[in-house]
């Protein structure tokens, strides 16, 4: 923008009288300085270029002065050619010449004809008159691009020996008589179109400096407009009745005051839009965490179909393995750290709440001492985390990944009230869940309960935050330290379980959250450590495998050919409808991923279901339980396996449907 229409700018649009009255003043301080500081840069750098060249000029016509004295003395223009070149060499020189002391010329060199010399067998250099009168200290004389240096050559050195300048204060010259003249001249036409280059340079800088200083009077301008405008803009606002905002008070003057003022009067209004912000910031986390759930399920997918090929492989491994091979352990190991990455994808997709429930038999105690390790690492070094847990079997019908997030949350929360260390208690027993708890559930209470407490040292629920704990987005911690969650999520995972919590709290004496869970028969438990099912697993029949991941597609081949099943491959739904077109009559069961290229895997059952009904079908996917059902896969409706299942987990699935 030029000054003309910022001028025009603040005329017509954000400043009144008074502040374009500043902004003029300022334009006119700042254009005034500007002009006579560049005018001074400029003369100072050329005064400061033109003392280098004369510096220059100067110091080399002194050095041909001096390397030449030789052949002044002897009149020779061949002791004079080294000098002489040596000094062409140099930047700007277009001359160099050697003058007895009768102004005749011995020797010299010009950069546009080349060599010259005094003895006739080359053409001569035009003979230049002596100044008058003949200098007898360094003279220059400047000319149309160009400036000529002379300097008397001496019989001797001006100066003493070294010696002599070491050890006299006052050096003299010892003979000091003239016996010709060095003549240098050098080009001065490049300081002349650097100087308009410095000019053109100052200028823009100048221009520059100009548009930015103008730019931040506009600004000074401005703000001494903005406030008055604002308190303007929002009276009229405040008159017809619309929302308002409060004024930032930056001044402490009369305009501050006013403003403050204003703020307190509009207070009053801005109550009624808590609530509405209230929503606005709950609809915020839970896009944040819709697009965190969405990452999450991501994740796990591609760790399921890892997972599934290194839980699978290592089955093989470890089933041809005898019990007492030194191996066993070491692929213990792996097996153990690789149910450990499955309970973290489960983890993950809980998070997500889009998890596909996986409810069984699980003993509560066996539950917290799996987790013991990572609830070690999740706590910091001054909290001690202490188990009790009950002697009784504790046996209940939940999904274990999810207990374990409940587990989890519980001991951030508590960790978290113990800024300053402290102790955490997990203990587990059985008991019976309040009678209102009771009265107030949905479903028929259970026979049994066992109950799981987690106890904190920390600081303690206040009654009125109690009664908000378990709300969404309710959370006590700074902006950005918490998302308020995490104990919705227990309260909704136990809920889920037909379970009960409950929170027992007073400031400074701790947290205790209790939760109660249906107990389960133990015989519904499986056995711990169970070798190979008695079941048979193995078969004949001939299955269409569809996967589009290598790793797992391999997987299956390896495991339904070790146990007698013929294998048909396909990596997509297209190559599935082609491979069964060509095999319809030899394939029993249909191995079918869900999510594919090109086709995915319901739509490639249903154009296959056109060729053969009754077809058998088993989808498997490590996709989430949403995407799933986008896919058109009713887990209720359809033989459905989630990623990753063991090879004896996915054996005994094949048998049951291919027997039914």
């Amino acid at each position: 923008m030029n000054t003309t229409g910022l001028i025009t700018t603040l005329r017509t649009k954000t400043m009144g009288s008074f502040a374009r009255k500043i902004f003029l003043a300022q334009a006119f301080s700042i254009l005034i300085l500007s002009l006579v500081f560049t005018g001074y840069f400029i003369h100072r750098e050329r005064r400061g270029m033109t003392e280098i060249l004369l510096g220059k000029g100067t110091l080399l016509a002194q050095q041909l002065a001096d390397t030449g004295r030789i052949g002044v003395f002897a009149e020779s223009p061949e002791l004079l050619a080294e000098p002489l070149r040596a000094l062409m060499d140099q930047k700007d020189v277009l001359q160099a010449r050697v003058f007895n002391l009768e102004g005749t010329l011995i020797s010299g060199l010009n950069a546009f004809q080349g060599a010259k010399k005094g003895d006739g067998t080359t053409e001569i250099l035009p003979e230049s008159t002596l100044p008058s009168p003949r200098p007898q200290k360094p003279l220059t004389i400047s000319k149309t691009g160009i400036s000529e240096f002379w300097v008397p050559i001496q019989s001797a050195p001006l100066f003493s020996p070294e010696e002599e300048l070491i050890y006299t204060d006052n050096p003299e010259p010892k003979d000091d008589r003239i016996i010709g003249y060095a003549v240098v001249t050098l080009d001065t036409s490049r300081l002349d179109t650097t100087y308009r280059g410095l000019i053109w340079k100052s200028i823009s800088l100048c221009l520059a400096f100009l548009a930015v200083a103008l730019w931040f009077a506009y600004r000074i301008a401005h703000g001494i407009s903005r406030p008055l405008n604002s308190l303007k803009e929002r009276v009229n606002a405040l008159g017809k009745g619309k929302e308002v905002e409060s004024i930032p008070v930056e001044t402490n003057d009369e305009i501050g005051e006013l403003s403050a003022a204003f703020n307190t009067m509009a207070e009053s209004l801005r109550v009624r839009d808590k609530e509405k912000e209230h929503l606005e910031a709950m609809l915020r986390q839970a896009q944040k965490m819709e697009a965190i759930g969405q990452l999450a399920g991501g994740v796990a997918h591609d760790f399921n179909n890892i997972l599934c090929a290194i839980i699978g492989f290592g089955t093989l491994l470890e089933m041809g393995m005898e019990k007492t091979d030194p191996a066993r352990r070491h692929l213990d190991q792996i097996l153990s750290a690789a149910d450990r990455a499955t309970s973290l994808t489960q983890g993950l997709l809980t998070f997500s709440r889009k998890q596909i429930l996986n409810p069984h038999p699980v003993s509560l105690n066996t539950l917290v001492h799996r987790i013991e390790k990572m609830l070690n690492r999740l706590l910091t070094e001054d909290i001690e985390l202490r188990l009790s847990l009950s002697g009784q079997d504790l046996n209940v019908l939940a999904d274990s990944g999810q207990l374990d997030q409940v587990l989890l949350n519980l001991a951030t929360n508590a960790r978290d009230a113990m800024p300053d260390g402290g102790l955490l208690t997990i203990t587990t027993g059985e008991a019976d869940p309040p009678e209102e708890f009771l009265a107030a559930s949905a479903a028929l209470p259970a026979t049994r309960y066992a109950l799981l407490t987690v106890t904190d040292s920390g600081s303690g629920i206040e009654a009125e935050t109690r009664e908000k704990i378990f709300e969404p987005f309710f959370t006590t911690k700074e902006v950005g330290k918490g998302t308020g969650l995490g104990l919705s999520m227990v309260y909704g995972i136990v809920k889920q379980h037909n379970g009960h919590i409950l929170v027992n709290s007073e400031p400074g004496k701790g947290t205790s959250f209790l939760v109660y869970l249906p107990m389960t028969p133990k015989d519904n438990l499986p056995p711990e450590n169970a070798d190979l099912p008695s079941l048979p697993v193995a078969g004949t029949e001939t299955l269409l495998v569809v996967e589009d991941n290598p790793e797992v597609l391999n997987l299956h081949r390896t495991v339904l050919e070790t146990f007698g099943y013929g294998i048909i491959e396909a990596v997509n739904g297209e190559d599935a409808i082609e491979q069964f077109n060509r095999h319809q009559q030899q394939i029993d069961l249909i191995i079918m991923d869900v999510v594919m290229p090109k086709m995915n895997g319901k739509q490639a059952y249903l154009e296959i279901a056109k060729i053969r009904p009754e077809v058998k079908v088993l989808f498997m996917s490590g996709y989430t339980a949403d995407i799933v059902l986008e896919k058109g896969i009713s887990i209720d409706d359809f033989n459905f396996m989630h990623k990753p299942a063991t090879p004896m987990e996915m054996l005994r699935r094949i048998r049951d449907i291919l027997d039914s």
